[in-house]
């Protein structure tokens, strides 16, 4: 917490987490293709290729928000079924209208769910995601012991998130673009530039791959390793139970 006792900038709490992306949710997926210059998408389609599904995978989608990855896993790695959650009701609405639209063998559910508190019996799923939602959970800890209780033994959790890039030039042109054009973008779409200067602040925040899968192996998890996108400027971590 800051002296004035609000939270410091790029630090997750439930409640600024979810004012956040309620606010900004009818908006969130044109930042995102805008803020990435399409490559988001790039990134998502390595996430399933990496995770392995095949047609009897059950996958848990954890932060799912607007559901793109919920999505991309249906579409390309075509698992037997996904449940897709969010603890931000508005977000999963998005990601229910995408999902109507899919006529394809995957069977996607939707449920409102925190991913640090999961309602779910143990060993149920083959695989667990996230994309980009990772720093923005208050306890990461809570959310690893969560993940590695209701996966199968074998199961793999698999995170995309943004992280540090190791060459130290990219490292600063990626860090002047947040600083200068995440804020703004964000600001200029939804009008609420403050939740925009939040997420700039926690991704710089946010621990780099080495670090995070410290935490993994901390937590429990085997053979934790990552893959670095676009210059390290996203990562993709898979740890196993």
């Amino acid at each position: 917490m800051s002296e004035d006792g609000k939270p410091a900038p790029g630090v997750p709490t439930t409640d600024r987490v979810k004012g956040i992306f309620t606010r900004i949710a009818p908006a969130y997926d044109l930042f995102n293709i805008l803020s990435s210059f399409g490559i988001d998408r790039l990134w998502r389609r390595s996430t399933v290729r990496l995770a392995r599904v095949d047609d009897r995978s059950v996958v848990l989608d954890l932060a799912a928000g607007t559901g793109d990855l919920t999505m991309a896993f249906a579409r390309l790695g075509k698992p037997a079924s996904i449940l897709s959650t969010d603890f931000v009701p508005e977000m999963l609405n998005v990601g229910e209208r995408k999902a109507a639209a899919y006529d394809g063998p995957t069977k996607i559910e939707f449920e409102v769910a925190d991913a640090q508190d999961l309602p779910f019996d143990d060993g149920r799923f083959d695989i667990a995601t996230v994309a980009f939602g990772v720093r923005n959970l208050p306890d990461r800890s809570a959310n690893f012991r969560e993940v590695r209780r209701v996966l199968k033994p074998g199961g793999r959790y698999v995170i995309l998130e943004f992280t540090r890039p190791p060459n130290p030039l990219v490292r600063w042109l990626y860090h002047r673009y947040l600083h200068a054009v995440i804020p703004a973008l964000g600001g200029l779409l939804t009008g609420d530039r403050p939740s925009f200067q939040y997420l700039n602040d926690s991704i710089r925040a946010f621990p780099p791959q080495l670090a995070l899968a410290s935490e993994l192996r901390a937590a429990g998890f085997t053979r934790v390793a990552w893959h670095n996108l676009t210059f390290g400027i996203v990562a993709v971590h898979i740890a196993e139970v």
